[in-house]
């Protein structure tokens, strides 16, 4: 038998399709919007405004997988996993970053964004709600507002079962003439 997965989710593709979402909507600049996974180098920030996202949750299952045949020896078995992601944006107030947030979060809902979204395999599942993260740091003040959203997508895995290049029967054989005790070897499968 011979196994050859494939990786499930490109997570590099949804997180550019992310972005670029981001830059589409709220009209920031490429370089205002980043991407704050730990496997990144911590980089100078942009310049306010600017966006952040993390995938918190890459892919937790949701409901059961689907086994299906696809042709010859090879099946597929998958289903839908449930990702989030964290969203966060920096601004100049409280008020800049809370109303690109909100034009974010609104977008979410829109036909069009869900379908840009969907072309992907990435369906929108749960938008959350702005929270506003505003803090005084190093005594100045940074406006920040952060979402978490949930989507759902697909992650499927092919599999090739192989096949049995022979098999060796031993015992008795009905044949309509009578019974006979045979080996019997049967070929390829």
């Amino acid at each position: 038998m011979t196994f050859r997965p494939t990786f499930p989710t490109d997570f590099n593709l949804i997180r550019k399709v992310m972005v670029r979402e981001i830059i589409k909507v709220t009209g920031l600049d490429p370089s205002s919007v980043v991407v704050t996974e730990p496997e990144t180098q911590n980089e100078p920030r942009p310049a306010l405004p600017y966006f952040g996202m993390k995938i918190l949750v890459p892919g937790a299952k949701f409901g059961d997988d689907s086994k299906q045949y696809v042709s010859g020896t090879v099946w597929n078995s998958g289903g839908v996993r449930t990702m989030t992601i964290s969203f966060d944006c920096y601004g100049n107030s409280h008020e800049e970053a809370y109303n690109y947030m909100a034009l974010w979060q609104t977008s979410l809902d829109l036909e069009n964004v869900q379908a840009d979204l969907r072309q992907y395999g990435i369906a929108v599942e749960l938008i959350g709600t702005v929270a506003d993260l505003s803090a005084l740091l190093n005594t100045g003040y940074e406006g920040r507002a952060h979402l978490d959203c949930t989507f759902h997508i697909a992650m499927n895995l092919t599999s090739d079962l192989g096949a049995e290049e022979s098999v060796e029967v031993q015992g008795a054989v009905d044949t309509n003439s009578g019974i006979v005790n045979t080996d019997v070897t049967v070929g390829p499968i």
